[in-house]
């Protein structure tokens, strides 16, 4: 079984389930290139209607029978699975679906502790699938209420405290790269976007293979070519197989007097296992406390398979 953590919410499924496609608030995972499960979810403020949702959902199925069920109308399984999401704190509503040649089931769920509001329904394609569906919603968790959230994705993990939003992210052949923002005062303004403003944005990066990226090169040598919003290489800090540094991008005394000087904090290193690079650095205009980056580098790592 593979877990997936990302952005709050959770969920372990087969390890032949991969993720297809990765929203900021969603999720798709597949096998064999057909899709079996998606989520997707967000923060709401204010009352929940179950009801307006399975609306919404059948607006937005054009050509499919959706209906929303009893929770003893659904396979025992499934029912087994929501009462383990209620001890959570999950409430739910169950629906069905059928389109051409395929049918489906889903839940919305709320939790009204967290504000999340998500969707999640499964692919139907054989009568064994049902219990897989069943097994895979009752590992969902909302992970919003901490005072950190972890993130697990293709094979990487880590933890984040929550003040930090998660702003860009790229998953390519080779390279994955996560961003987050916290804006100086702690707190997301709606009408401020993610990475804009003062603040720090904190970016892990997961590079591979190492032995052919580090083959004519060293890792410090590397890093500062690579990874933005690096120092020149004299303000790294070389030992074995990591790096680190910590040192002001622009700097001047008017910067210093409208404190506006851009700092950069990172290390990274080369895997024991894996053949990867794992970089984190933290820049802008709010250095990150030592003590809670070198928190966050720690959580950084290869999932042990």
């Amino acid at each position: 079984m593979a877990e997936y953590l990302w952005n709050g919410l959770g969920v372990v499924a087969p390890d032949a389930w991969e993720p297809a496609a990765i929203e900021r608030d969603g999720l798709t995972l597949a096998e064999g290139g057909q899709p079996v499960c998606e989520l997707k979810w967000n923060r709401i403020r204010g009352s929940f209607s179950f009801e307006k949702h399975i609306k919404k959902l059948t607006k937005g199925h054009k050509g499919a029978a959706i209906s929303g069920v009893a929770d003893e109308e659904t396979p025992p399984a499934w029912n087994d699975a929501l009462k383990i999401l209620a001890e959570s704190g999950l409430r739910s509503r169950s629906f069905i679906w059928q389109a051409s040649g395929v049918r489906g089931i889903g839940a919305t769920l709320y939790n009204p502790g967290t504000g999340l509001a998500a969707l999640v329904q499964f692919f139907i394609r054989a009568e064994s699938d049902e219990d897989r569906a069943a097994d895979v919603l009752a590992s969902l968790r909302d992970y919003s209420s901490g005072k950190s959230l972890p993130w697990t994705m293709f094979g990487v993990t880590a933890r984040v405290p929550a003040e930090f939003i998660l702003d860009t992210f790229s998953f390519q052949p080779g390279h994955y790269r996560v961003q987050y923002w916290r804006p100086k005062s702690g707190k997301m303004s709606e009408r401020v976007p993610p990475g804009k403003g003062l603040g720090t944005q904190l970016t892990f990066e997961r590079f591979a293979p190492a032995s052919v990226l580090l083959r004519h090169t060293g890792l410090a040598e590397w890093i500062a070519e690579t990874v933005k919003e690096t120092p020149e290489i004299e303000a790294f800090v070389s030992q074995s197989s990591r790096v680190a540094w910590n040192s002001a991008l622009k700097t001047s005394l008017l910067r210093k007097t409208l404190r506006r000087e851009v700092y950069s904090q990172g290390r990274a290193w080369t895997t024991e296992t894996g053949n990867a690079i794992l970089s984190v650095c933290a820049s802008g205009t709010v250095p990150a406390p030592e003590i809670l980056f070198a928190d966050i580098c720690g959580s950084y790592a290869l999932v042990q398979e």
